[in-house]
């Protein structure tokens, strides 16, 4: 994912099968909110979602046969 496309809250359930072995991630939901304990505000002090941005410049498929190279390892 592009560092542009981070959403700024967002929420992820706590169930170990919502793992998404395609994309390596967890799956999570968009929120426009925060609601309670269980939902990611980033803009909170210790909680910024900028990450690494050394993919950026990838095209889609590029990233897409670094994920599958990955897989591989």
């Amino acid at each position: 994912m592009n560092t542009t496309e981070r959403p700024e809250i967002w929420q992820r359930t706590f169930n170990t099968s919502d793992y998404n072995y395609i994309k390596l991630g967890w799956n999570y939901t968009i929120e426009t909110s925060k609601t309670d304990n269980n939902v990611y505000d980033t803009n909170g002090i210790g909680y910024g979602n900028q990450g690494h941005t050394f993919g950026d410049e990838l095209s889609e498929t590029q990233r897409i046969a670094v994920i599958e190279y990955l897989k591989t390892l």
